[in-house]
Formats: structure tokens, sequence, C-alpha cells
């Protein structure tokens, strides 16, 4: 059977994903491998494709690949781990809904996948899969590194862990996407048209400041990336139907994950 050379970060939007896709790449770098797609793709189907076609019969024991994609996958994928997260629903409804800038039914829509992720990942094995809840990413980013270098089976130090947190704090995540977000808008501004790989059309309509979003190909992260609500604001921005819909549906589920 050939090494493990690719990790995937499998989850329901808004939990963490990109970040958690950001420090296993950056734990992989560290260490001197060389990290594949080094361009970061948009979809799903672009990170599968380099999967079936580069992955899976790479040779190279130098090179890594860390995907991300937001589909449930299969207890045995040939060369493959999988880093899951989850986060409290209510929370995890109201980031959706704010980042899509759509209503509550289609952001529920959305916010019930988390359960079919975590009924189908209780099955796997250990050390196959790792879960990690969206609340410790600020409070334990180091730890949380540090945890996920061992799913992978290296070694860093606590030292290089907190470098790594540190790279991807919430403010430079900000850095970040500000930093895009003017090179896209110099970009209109001069004319000149943002190549199709730097920007996510959310609709068709023309408004360049609702309707498309700056994608940064180095990381991933994209306008509105960041939420600026914080824990417990579904208490105060839900209606009370809208509270009593969260809290009913996912009432076993909260207590099983201690929410």
């Amino acid at each position: 059977m050939k090494n493990i050379n690719t990790i995937w970060i499998s989850t329901t939007p808004r939990t963490g994903s990109t970040w958690i896709f950001n420090v296993t790449r950056e734990i992989y770098r560290i260490l001197g491998f060389t990290v594949e797609p080094s361009i970061v793709p948009q979809k799903d189907t672009e990170m599968f494709k380099i999967y079936h076609e580069k992955a899976i019969n790479q040779n190279n024991q130098n090179i890594k690949y860390v995907l991300k994609t937001h589909s449930i996958l299969k207890p045995d994928l040939i060369r493959s781990k999988i880093i899951t997260s989850i986060r409290d629903p209510r929370d995890l409804c109201l980031s959706y809904k704010k980042f899509m800038k759509t209503d509550f039914n289609r952001s529920f829509k959305v916010t019930k996948s988390l359960m079919d992720f975590t009924n189908t990942y209780q099955y796997f094995k250990n050390n196959y899969l790792i879960l990690i809840k969206y609340e410790n990413i600020e409070k334990e980013s180091a730890e949380i590194i540090l945890n996920i270098s061992k799913f992978l089976n290296v070694s860093i130090t606590h030292a290089q862990a907190v470098e790594i947190s540190k790279k991807y704090s919430r403010d430079n995540v900000i850095k970040i996407i500000e930093n895009k977000n003017n090179e896209i808008n110099d970009k209109i501004l001069k004319k000149t048209k943002p190549d199709e790989k730097e920007i996510v059309f959310v609709s068709k309509k023309l408004s360049i400041n609702e309707e498309i979003r700056a994608f940064d190909t180095s990381t991933g992260f994209q306008t509105g990336h960041i939420s600026q609500s914080r824990s417990t604001s579904w208490s105060t921005e839900f209606s009370t139907n809208e509270k009593k819909i969260l809290n009913d549906t996912f009432k076993d589920w909260l207590l099983k994950f201690k929410y």
C-alpha cells in the first residue's frame, strides 16, 4: 500500500475549514514538503480532479496534497486521511446567512448538513479521521495545530505550532483578505479584468461590491470570510420561531457534542 499523501478537509461550510486547510498546508511546508495545489481551486470538482489525476499515482514522497471539500467522503479513500469540523449550528446558521446574504430557510438547509456529516463520520476510524471544534480554533489554536500534526504522523515543535497559529491569526487573515480586496478593486478601477481565479461570483447581478468577492488563490480566503458576529449572536438576531426551529432540530445533537 502506498503512503498517505492526501489530507482532505471535509466539512459543512462556515466551520473553520479554510483555517484548517491553511494550517495543515503550513505544517507540511514547515517540515520541507512541497504542498499541492499551489493555486487553491474554488470548486470541489477541481479538488477531486487533482486527487484522481495527480495524488493517487504520485510517487514523489516529498509532495503532499491538502484538499478541501464540503462533500461527505468515503471511509476508504486511497492514500488519504480526513479532517472534519463542527460548530454550534445556531452560530453556523447565522454565519452562513450573513456570508451568503441569503434567507433563514436556505441557511437552515445548509446547517442541517452538519448532522449528515457527524452521523456519517462517527463511524470512521480514529486513524483515518479527526474532528475539530470551531469554537476552539481561536482559544486553543496552537494545541489544535499540534493535534493535527500528530494526526498527520509528523512532528513539529510547540514553537512551530505557535508560529503557524500567529501566521493564520484572525488579524492576519483579515489582512490577507483586505490586501486581496484592494488588489481586485485596483484592477477594476484601472479597468483591468481580474483573473477569474481571483473572484467568486455570488450572483448574476452587476453590483461589484455586493455580488462578487475577491478570492486569494494562495490561501482560499475570500471577502467576508471572517465573521463579525460573536458566538451567541444568534440569540438576538434570529426570530423566536427561527430559534425554536434550530433548538428543536438540534436538541439531541447539541447535547451529544456538549454545546
